[in-house]
């Protein structure tokens, strides 16, 4: 009895002591969780301090924000699209499926090119959604080279980089193209496009609205011209990006047109091409889906387009009257050159003995452009194109602004740039007597040196 109390107590103690142990080693674990998470926590207390502050370090004054007057560019995104693509893209599924969420999608997309196809009086069919007038420019001029190769194909000068670029490959390819000539202020030379047309011509490129200096193109001449040659394998393409939305199109005249989605107050990247009849282009890309524009369907980015198509309105009265009022204010400056001829919502100004960069860092309290926003680093065709000889000044600014734009920021943008160019020609002025000078005085330094030596 007494050896199985001892055996009892030896037993217990052991336990006790293990428990012990255990107790112990969960108490360490705990606190060690509990430091952690005490460090943690002071080091997202600390983190967001850190961010808070720096936060405030960079948040940017509504009074130091440049008025925007880059709206050939981009617009700025309308509410109404915005929540669309919102709404949208919180929608599970991929529109190429067959299921349920697929088909909801699907459904989607096919109201949004209703919508659209109501807009330009065309059918859904013909709308090809891309995801940008890049990519659309590209389809559509492609997709004729390829479907008749070694052909004649025609644009002009002034075209947007997206176009030009793909002639210019063409070209190098072994196709025959012609470029055609325009005037002083980018009207197309239509007697010339007229003498250009060929047996083999299968293809005119002409852009609509010109985005670096505003030329209205007058398309349905261009359509005559085409119809009157009698070849009806000549196809009418026009890149109509900037006019889209903003001035009366007909969309009849066209075989292919090209619009984008942003210029508009929709997200950027979607855009889209309108073909009259697929069968007369080649594909150039291969997937599944669509055979024109394979891969799946950006449906929240179509449901936007198909929004901003909805709502934007520009009130041409008002963009006539704000060109008007910037082009009396800018006359005020001596010389200058006015590239922009009618009013539009681009107005293009070239100004004799200054520096784009220098007018740009020092008129900062506006945002203007120097021409096309996808020019690069490039000089721009369209500035040789109007002016050949090289006579007007290289420093050129591209002002574009919407309905919405005040008329006394044009204003102020105008008396702010007379301001500057004045301070530049003048340091400039300084600047070369200083040279003048210089140069005299080592003429006359040496002059002296001369006599000396003669003596």
């Amino acid at each position: 009895m007494r050896r199985l109390l001892f055996f009892c107590l030896v037993i217990s103690s052991i336990v006790a002591a293990k428990q012990n142990e255990v107790s112990r080693e969960e108490l360490k674990s705990d606190f060690s969780r509990a430091l952690s998470h005490g460090l943690a926590t002071n080091h997202n207390e600390n983190s967001r301090d850190k961010t808070r502050d720096e936060s405030e370090k960079n948040k940017v004054s509504p009074k130091s924000i440049p008025t925007y007057l880059d709206y050939a560019a981009s617009v700025h995104v309308n509410r109404k699209s915005l929540r669309e693509f919102d709404k949208i893209s919180k929608l599970d599924g991929n529109s190429s499926g067959f299921n349920f969420h697929a088909q909801k999608l699907k459904e989607i997309e096919n109201q949004s090119a209703k919508i659209i196809a109501e807009k330009i009086k065309c059918n859904t069919d013909q709308i090809l959604f891309t995801n940008s007038a890049t990519m659309s420019n590209n389809i559509a001029i492609l997709g004729v080279a390829y479907k008749y190769p070694g052909c004649h194909l025609i644009t002009s000068k002034i075209e947007h980089k997206s176009v030009l670029n793909v002639f210019k490959y063409l070209e190098r390819s072994g196709y025959g193209v012609t470029y055609i000539d325009v005037d002083r202020y980018g009207n197309l030379n239509l007697k010339q496009l007229k003498e250009s047309i060929k047996k083999n011509t299968r293809l005119v490129s002409i852009q609509s609205f010109n985005s670096e200096i505003g030329t209205r193109q007058d398309v349905a001449a261009i359509a005559k011209i085409i119809k009157e040659s009698g070849d009806e394998n000549i196809l009418f393409h026009s890149d109509i990006a900037q006019a889209f939305g903003k001035y009366p199109t007909d969309f009849s005249v066209f075989d292919m047109a090209t619009f984008s989605g942003y210029k508009i107050g929709a997200p950027k990247g979607i855009a889209a091409l309108y073909i009259k009849d697929r069968k007369r282009i080649t594909p150039i890309f291969f997937g599944s889906g669509d055979e024109f524009f394979p891969g799946s369907k950006p449906t929240a980015l179509i449901a936007a387009f198909a929004k901003a198509v909805e709502v934007y309105k520009l009130n041409e009265e008002i963009i006539e009257k704000n060109f008007n009022v910037l082009k009396e204010e800018i006359e005020k400056i001596p010389d200058v050159y006015i590239n922009s001829e009618k009013p539009s919502h681009v107005f293009s100004v070239s100004i004799k003995g200054v520096l784009l960069k220098d007018l740009i860092e020092r008129v900062d309290k506006f945002s203007f452009s120097s021409g096309c926003s996808c020019l690069g680093d490039g000089e721009s065709n369209v500035k040789k194109a109007i002016d050949p000889k090289g006579e007007i000044p290289s420093t050129t600014l591209r002002i574009s602004f919407s309905d919405k734009v005040k008329e006394q920021d044009l204003v102020n943008f105008a008396k702010s740039l007379k301001v500057e160019v004045e301070k530049l020609r003048k340091e400039k002025s300084i600047s070369d007597n200083c040279e003048k000078s210089e140069e005299k005085q080592k003429d006359l330094v040496k002059s002296l040196s001369d006599l000396n030596l003669q003596n």
